[in-house]
């Protein structure tokens, strides 16, 4: 990916700013940092805000990294507050003075918003100079996905803004349809899952030891589901439960009312809270069945993505994003979503039968169309240089 150098001669690395509205460790933030430290074609820079330690090994993969952004207001999306909507909007237009004031931003080609509030930021700091920003939308455009505040500033103040847009599924497109122009240029991209090589020869093991989730702790990705279910199955047997990952702050509740619940259930002894794990293949090879159970439909699904590209026996909620890629019978197992006692079905089905085990680790090891991080980063590359070239011909077609 290139742009002009000034000169007309040479070409030069497109210079691309992407903005994150936090630098703590979500789904967003850690695939952002997949696909910076994969080696994009293009020159690379970031602002956000300080805290979290989400991009912190950007530097050393050449990225020029700005933290001066301020730090939005926890819940200011889903408050019914007048107080915290208006505080809210007002930390949002700070960001976006602050953004307009990068030097990065003063020499980007185009400007990739990692997040809907990161498009709120980028769209109104773009008023001062109109730099084509890229959305990304990570999470399905609805009032219940993005909050009521949050989806009336995103759809009012974003997506009118746009010169492009990237989905991380065909469900989370499709929720933001009707507020997208006719002839924006559009793609469902799959975001990076961080795992750099495939397993194609799937190993099962004799027995069921253990059944692991990973994601982060909150309760929509429905770990109570995940322990309700597991004690339905496998209460005073040798069979464990690891749950990776950890909550942000104000997340921590959840993170303790799961402990109690463990605790209730009679499995305490059973289950192992690993905190955030860095190697996630590592973690998703010493399950023997890998659950997602998020309790709404999931915009991608990360850990479904993950536990195909590792051939692990999968058992997944249906709706969203995991449906895409899961065929039931074929590659996992899809349930309803919030359905401990059809969750606990599909445990039993898996740990009695080593042979459905082998079939659907087989099925996941020949799932087409998953990409390593080196290969999204291609893919977005391919689209940033799409939105540029379509600026550039509607530049040329208004003279």
């Amino acid at each position: 990916m290139s742009a002009a150098d000034g000169h007309g001669s040479r070409a030069r690395p497109a210079r691309i700013l992407h903005v994150s509205h936090t630098g703590h460790r979500g789904g967003a933030e850690l695939a952002l940092a997949r696909m910076l430290t994969a080696g994009p074609p293009w020159e690379a820079g970031l602002c956000c805000p300080p805290g979290g330690d989400a991009f912190d090994g950007l530097p050393g993969h050449g990225v020029a990294v700005e933290q001066r952004l301020p730090q939005l207001p926890v819940g200011g999306t889903r408050s019914r507050s007048p107080l915290l909507a208006a505080r809210y909007l007002a930390t949002l237009r700070a960001a976006a003075r602050a953004l307009r004031r990068s030097p990065l931003f003063d020499r980007a080609d185009l400007v990739h918003a990692n997040t809907a509030a990161a498009a709120i930021i980028a769209a109104l700091a773009r008023q001062g100079r109109p730099v084509p920003v890229v959305v990304h939308l990570r999470d399905l455009v609805t009032p219940e996905s993005l909050g009521r505040f949050g989806y009336a500033a995103f759809t009012r103040l974003a997506l009118p803004h746009a010169a492009g847009v990237i989905a991380n599924s065909h469900t989370t497109l499709e929720s933001a349809t009707d507020r997208l122009p006719a002839g924006l240029p559009r793609a469902v991209l799959q975001s990076p899952s961080g795992l750099h090589s495939r397993v194609t020869e799937p190993h099962v093991r004799p027995e069921v030891r253990v059944i692991g989730m990973v994601g982060r702790l909150q309760r929509w990705k429905g770990q109570h589901v995940f322990l309700r279910a597991f004690a339905d199955c496998f209460r005073g047997t040798d069979v464990r439960a690891r749950l990776a990952g950890a909550p942000l702050f104000e997340e921590a509740a959840y993170a303790e009312e799961l402990r109690l619940l463990a605790a209730d259930l009679g499995i305490a002894e059973q289950v192992t809270f690993t905190g955030h794990v860095d190697d996630v293949a590592g973690f998703i090879d010493s399950v023997d069945v890998l659950v997602h159970a998020s309790v709404k439909p999931e915009p991608l699904g990360q850990t479904v993505l993950q536990g195909l590209a590792r051939a692990k026996s999968l058992i997944a909620t249906e709706g969203g994003g995991p449906s895409e890629w899961i065929r039931s019978g074929v590659n996992g197992l899809l349930v309803p979503p919030d359905r401990p006692e059809a969750l606990a079905a599909a445990m039993r089905k898996l740990a009695g039968s080593r042979e459905m085990r082998w079939e659907l680790a087989a099925g996941a090891a020949r799932t087409a169309g998953i990409l390593s991080d080196t290969e999204c980063a291609m893919a977005h590359a391919a689209f940033f240089r799409e939105v540029v070239a379509s600026g550039r011909s509607a530049e040329r077609g208004g003279r």
